[in-house]
């Protein structure tokens, strides 16, 4: 067994294990079916009933990790006897009462009783109903509007003489899209247009898609009847590159609104409107707080922060002045 996996186990399980450093757990006389043993300062049981109970309070995520998975009883069994062993190492060490590991377990209990508090006072007052999703939602409707958007057959090349070849040959009559799927072949394809799956296709995409100064690419996609094709090469130029476009609009989605029954919005109001209640109680639950112990605070008496110009004076004085040899009288 790895050393970093039983202590990986121990500070994971740390919440749920029935052991501390005052003891090393499951001393002889344990109620259960023994399913492991161990001699340190007397004899210790591991009980089947203590594993199952242990492993049901894990995170919901790790469950399965040893109720399913073959052989995970038995890994489990050992992961609970090495963290034991270790823990009797520990306390026979007199960790116990180290004063680092005691002021964390301190910490981490004063945590514990603000997370609890917390729940208490705020967590489980929490009631939202149907009416508060509705409401969130009709107030901001915007945010689930989906944009109009476009999609394009498109060949974007780099080399000018090359862009104006196969636009002659669209003139012709040779179709775009064939003509795409020739450049992704010999790899001339680049940006919109450049699938690999659908050579030209560009997919559906928004007026905010591109960047500022692609815009006119954009701009001259949206302004197109579907079907289309621009009159002339694109030119756009991005970072000092040259791209060279040539396109034909293919297909619309209209602008569409979202409505509250689609998953995606569902789950965003909820979030958002839980959000929102959750920051109200909060903020009325410490307003009490403060109201009832008559908080005072005095600003007035912390220092400024030293400027970061200044702190580096002050250090670049403090060097000079140490570094300086002192005088001597003649």
């Amino acid at each position: 067994m790895k050393l970093l996996g039983i202590i990986g186990f121990i500070l994971v399980g740390a919440a749920v294990i029935s052991i501390s450093l005052n003891g090393c757990g499951g001393k002889a006389g344990a109620e259960g079916t023994v399913i492991a043993e161990f001699e340190w300062d007397g004899k210790h049981h591991i009980t089947l009933e203590e594993m199952l109970q242990e492993i049901s309070e894990l995170p919901s995520y790790k469950q399965p990790q040893y109720q399913e998975a073959e052989g995970g009883y038995e890994e489990y069994m050992n992961l609970m006897a090495e963290s034991r062993l270790i823990l009797c190492l520990a306390k026979d060490k007199k960790l116990d009462e180290d004063p680092v590991v005691l002021k964390k377990v301190q910490d981490y209990y004063h945590e514990l009783l603000v997370d609890r508090i917390t729940e208490i006072e705020v967590e489980e007052k929490i009631k939202l109903t149907e009416e508060d999703y509705q409401a969130y939602y009709e107030e901001n409707k915007g945010d689930y509007l989906v944009p109009e958007k476009v999609r394009l057959t498109c060949i974007t090349v780099q080399n000018e003489e090359r862009a104006n070849e196969v636009f002659q040959r669209i003139k012709d009559g040779e179709d775009i899209a064939e003509l795409a799927k020739e450049l992704a072949a010999n790899g001339e394809l680049i940006g919109p247009g450049s699938n690999n799956e659908i050579p030209g296709d560009t997919d559906f995409f928004d007026d905010t898609m591109y960047s500022r100064r692609a815009k006119p690419f954009s701009d001259a996609a949206f302004e197109l009847e579907v079907g289309q094709m621009n009159d002339e090469i694109l030119h756009v130029e991005l970072d000092e590159e040259h791209y060279y476009l040539i396109f034909r609009k293919e297909e619309v989605q209209p602008e569409r609104q979202q409505t509250l029954e689609e998953n995606s919005v569902r789950r965003n109001v909820e979030r958002h409107v839980e959000n929102q209640r959750r920051e109200e109680l909060m903020t009325d639950w410490l307003i009490r707080l403060h109201e009832q112990a008559e908080v005072k605070t005095f600003a007035d008496r912390i220092p400024d922060t030293p400027e970061p110009e200044e702190e580096a004076e002050t250090e670049s004085n403090d060097e000079s002045d140490a570094s300086a040899e002192p005088e001597t009288e003649q």
